[in-house]
């Protein structure tokens, strides 16, 4: 593997290679075979990592195998296994998952815990020539991505046929063979990656389906998913999506993260997950990594769509266009790595015994649990079998009376014939044969052997006919669609299927023992819509992607829901407290403002870049790096705390040194050759440095990066958000201790970032759409460090009572309180994208004064900030509403309310200060 820590002399020469994806997890440059790598290694910082053991001489790593509940994630954090390797190649296909391992990275001799002057100075060199060849890389677009040929093998094997040469050795190896471990900052580094619909690197993105077609392999075709059992805890069953990512993220946003503990949420997916919406592979992606990260909350089921014959089809696009976009030349490769996930997809989930979620319906026959778990799920859905009203072409029959033909000869009873094909009027054309005769005879055919009046099916025994039930069974658990009206009931209008009433599904919930059927695969106005009743509801229809397909009708398509069962009270059942109707929305699809490219201007980069030669010479490599990876941290502190929180098993708020280059390497920059090890001593400076196998608290860490313009925003935003949780009636601590039983969803007494992110909800859809969604995650996690006073990363009753009455009697400061709290966020917002930019540059605030003072007085006027708000923010939602915020921003940084910004007041207000040494 190439470092992307060359020694500036070899930067130039290496800028050149292809890059795969853009993005802060990538790396820079193509990859090349190891044999090369070696003869590059004599230029590359040397990088060790130390053991990291517990006081009690046990391994630190133990801790961060754990999770919070014990249904979290199937793949090992690499804290856990950076001490072991086992060998790839002796590993065993089927192994089970969670016993993969880390590989170790390579020790070198270093003087003590720091680097020698020049080494330390080599390091920090190449830290800085690294971040901007990533800058520089990261405005290229993949739009190039050469087309794939698709191919036609339908083998179920997936050994590539061939890896395109831009590829490195790493994901030809991963390709075919499938031995390349995926890692834990891998999986969270593709979960922050998607979350900004950003697609991982290449080489993530197929570990994530190998693992997923793993998991989803050793799952039956029914699956049975426990009642929702505390007060908090829910089911939430998600429709089609088809490639609408703002509609997933929508409904995640609003329930929030999966979580399998007491309390928690769950999902069900069910199905359709691609095809139509350009945003498939995205939505794929994300889907494959919270299956892996919540194995026991997050459940797929298949759908029609999750079918080679559907993904090849032109106006789909899935396989011919969307993976293209999405893989380039590689396309065809990781389509086939994705159609075998797909043949693993599980076929129903059984919910408390209660309710069966699936996607398409029923067939005619009766079914039983056993039949469908009987169902051969590892192929495509064969339709073709079913096409001619529920029978294959050439299906045998023999006349149950005399028939007349089109010709008006008749055909006695008993006479042998064949199924044809499918007429004009959706009626079969059967040909019946007596000797040389051939009559046929147009017939409408009820759909199942045991309905038919006027011919028997024919069969070459009950195995024979017992295949073709399980065939029909299947095509209907995909395509089949409920009908009002027993006349209705027959084979499907769509050649696949069949349309099912009301006293078909009494009779199948009847015959397992069930009490409500939930299904998607039919777009419906409002996103939800009860389909059959008999007193009480029997069948009900989700769908999850608003605005379908790809944006038709917006703004005023059909709106998306999710149907929601909670934990039944006492006298209910699971069905009862079903909810749909209350739950839809529309999400906007192209183009959508959630997810839209912003960052600085290409102009202000090179202004900056001019800038910050000048700086060079005034601080050193050490002191340039560190600025940008405080900023870093500072940036990804949300991030940084969710990921923390999820493997702080007991809620002690610590974690080990492993833990923190994990995390460094899953939330910030996941090139394996960046030296976060290394690193450890300067930046994690919450220990001595003989004491790094100790634990370290991670709130406490993370508290001490501060924006001083940041903070005295939040002090206003606090209460606000506070009632946007609790609810705005909160005036005395009874009423808070009322609103604390609402919002801790699982008893626990503690609450979690997690947690509180879907508990601040906008009061209305207006405020909704003017979101920035890095800009929510900062509010989050500043609220969290306001409440939690102990610093263990948790917070809990008595540190919300404490922080609602403080707020209740606290005054907001004056200047603040004549702006409304919409105009204090986005000016919060706008601060924090501006900080973010700059991290993503070498450059300092310093630099940004220059580049900005147009007129090189030494002081910037309202022009030049307006100008340089437009450069910093260039593509963020939040310069629609420049106008708006912009008079608040410009008064808060002239602080001397001189008219004039100075150098100093500029700093102020985008620098990033460390307020704690530890």
């Amino acid at each position: 593997m190439m470092s992307a820590f060359a020694t500036k002399s070899q930067a130039g020469s290496s800028r050149g290679g292809g890059l795969q994806r853009s993005g802060s997890g990538n790396s820079i440059g193509s990859k090349s075979s190891k044999s090369s790598t070696s003869s590059r290694r004599n230029n590359v910082m040397p990088r060790t990592r130390s053991s990291s053991n517990n006081s009690d001489g046990s391994q630190g790593s133990n801790k961060s195998a754990s999770s919070r509940s014990n249904g979290s994630s199937t793949v090992p954090s690499s804290s856990t296994s950076s001490h072991q390797r086992t060998s790839s190649a002796s590993k065993k296909k089927d192994e089970d998952l969670t016993a993969l391992s880390t590989p170790k990275r390579k020790s070198v001799a270093r003087h003590g815990n720091t680097f020698n002057k020049e080494d330390e100075e080599t390091m920090f060199e190449s830290i800085l020539d690294f971040l901007e060849r990533k800058d520089e890389f990261d405005s290229i677009s993949d739009s190039s991505a050469s087309e794939a040929s698709m191919g036609d093998d339908d083998s179920d094997d997936d050994d590539v046929k061939s890896v395109s040469s831009t590829q490195s050795c790493e994901l030809a190896q991963t390709l075919l063979h499938g031995d390349n471990e995926l890692q834990g900052w891998e999986l969270e580094t593709a979960w922050t990656e998607l979350q900004n619909r950003r697609l991982p690197k290449l080489v993530i993105s197929v570990k994530v389906i190998r693992y997923t077609t793993k998991l989803l392999a050793a799952e039956k075709n029914v699956v049975h998913v426990s009642t929702p059992e505390s007060g908090g805890a829910k089911i939430v069953v998600v429709g089609d999506l088809h490639g609408h990512f703002a509609d997933l993220m929508h409904l995640l946003d609003v329930h929030g993260e999966p979580d399998p503990g007491l309390g928690g949420v769950k999902y069900i997916f069910n199905g359709d997950f691609v095809d139509r919406g350009q945003w498939g592979p995205e939505v794929l992606l994300m889907l494959y990594v919270l299956k892996l990260k919540y194995p026991q909350a997050v459940f797929l089921n298949r759908g029609n769509h999750e079918d080679e014959n559907q993904n090849k089809k032109a106006d789909n696009a899935f396989a011919h266009v969307h993976c293209i976009r999405a893989f380039g030349a590689d396309a065809d490769t990781v389509y086939r790595l994705i159609r075998k996930s797909f043949h693993c997809l599980p076929l129903t989930h059984i919910i408390g015994k209660e309710v069966i979620v699936l996607h398409g319906g029923l067939p005619l026959d009766p079914v039983t649990l056993d039949d469908i778990q009987a169902i051969d799920r590892r192929r495509e859905v064969p339709v073709r079998m079913t096409k001619i009203l529920g029978y294959p072409p050439g299906q045998r029959v023999t006349a149950k009376q005399s028939l007349i033909s089109e010709d008006d000869f008749e055909v006695p009873q008993g006479t042998q014939g064949k199924i044809l094909e499918l007429g004009r009027s959706g009626e079969a054309v059967v040909q019946f044969r007596r000797g040389s005769q051939r009559d046929e005879v147009i017939m409408r055919l009820a759909g199942a052997p045991d309905l038919e009046k006027e011919v028997n099916i024919e069969y070459d025994g009950p195995e024979d006919r017992r295949l073709h039930f399980l065939n029909r069974l299947f095509v209907a658990l995909m395509w089949s669609d409920p009908v009002k009206g027993k006349s209705r009931a027959g084979p499907s209008r769509r050649g696949a299927g069949s349309l099912f009433d009301e006293q078909i599904t009494q009779q199948f919930l009847s015959i397992n023992g069930l009490r409500l059927l939930l299904r998607s695969h039919e777009k419906r106005k409002e996103g939800y819509q009860e389909e059959h009743r008999n007193g009480t509801l029997l069948a009900a229809t989700v769908f999850s992607a608003s605005n379908y397909p790809s944006g038709a009708g917006e703004p005023n398509g059909n709106k998306a829901a999710v149907a929601v069962l909670s934990a039944p009270k006492v006298g209910q059942t699971l069905a009862d407290t079903l909810t749909g109707m209350s739950e839809c929305w529309r999400e906007p699809y192209n183009e959508s403002d959630d997810f839209a490219v912003s960052g600085m201007s290409e102009l202000m980069k090179h202004r900056i870049q001019a800038a910050e030669k000048a700086q060079q010479a005034q601080q050193s490599s050490r002191v340039r790096a560190l600025t940008k990876l405080k900023e870093l941290i500072y940036c990804a502190r949300p991030k940084l705390l969710a990921y923390w929180q999820r493997i702080d098993a007991s809620g002690s708020g610590k974690v080990t040194k492993a833990d923190w280059t994990d995390a460094m390497r899953a939330c910030i920059i996941s090139d394996e050759d960046f030296p976060w090890e290394e690193l450890a001593p300067y930046v994690l400076k919450t220990l001595e440095p003989v004491k790094w196998n100790q634990r370290f608290n991670y709130a406490v860490y993370l508290s001490q990066y501060e924006n001083a313009l940041a903070r005295r925003l939040a002090r206003r935003s606090h209460f606000t958000m506070i009632k946007a949780m609790a609810g705005k009636g909160i005036v005395t601590k009874e009423q808070a201790r009322a609103a604390w039983d609402k919002i801790d969803r699982n008893g626990d007494g503690n609450l979690s970032y997690q947690e509180l992110k879907p508990l601040l909800r906008y009061d209305n859809e207006k405020e909704a759409k003017a979101r920035v969604r890095q800009a929510d995650e900062d509010r989050i996690y500043s609220l969290i460090s306001l409440m939690d006073k102990d610093k263990t990363g948790f917070v809990d009753r008595e540190e919300f009572l404490d922080t609602v009455a403080h707020l209740m009697e606290d005054k907001p400061e004056a200047e603040l309180s004549k702006w409304s709290d919409d105009e204090v966020a986005q000016v919060w917002a706008a601060s924090q994208a501006a900080i973010r930019a700059l991290a993503g540059t070498t450059g300092c605030a310093a630099s940004v004064f220059q580049a900005l003072d147009g007129d090189k007085d030494g002081l910037i006027d309202r022009a030049e900030f307006r100008e340089g708000l437009l450069q910093l923010l260039s593509g963020s939602l939040l310069l629609k509403t420049l106008n708006q915020w912009e008079p608040l921003l410009w008064k808060l940084i002239d602080e001397d309310e001189s008219g004039l910004v100075s150098a100093q007041e500029l700093s102020f207000a985008l620098s990033v200060r460390e307020v704690l040494k530890m």
